[in-house]
């Protein structure tokens, strides 16, 4: 996608304003700089990135809360 179809497109995206916390914009800044990202393409990444941890976090658990209650059946059937 040209730039320009990018900024012709970009008045439609939602908007959301975030107060950064002091000293927080220069590490994105930095950040984006290593790579190669605008400093709105690193947040959006970043969160996106978080948000998929978070998902794969829980699937984790579901998966270890399954595993657990398997081990205990097959401790409970030895004894």
């Amino acid at each position: 996608m040209s730039e320009q179809t990018k900024k012709a497109h970009s008045h439609l995206l939602d908007k959301f304003v975030v107060r950064l916390p002091d000293g927080l914009r220069p590490s994105i800044s930095a950040q984006a700089r290593a790579n190669h990202r605008s400093m709105n393409g690193e947040i959006i990444f970043r969160l996106e990135h978080s948000l998929q941890l978070e998902e794969l976090y829980e699937h984790q658990c579901r998966l270890n809360a399954l595993l657990l209650q398997r081990i205990e059946e097959l401790e409970a059937r030895t004894c």
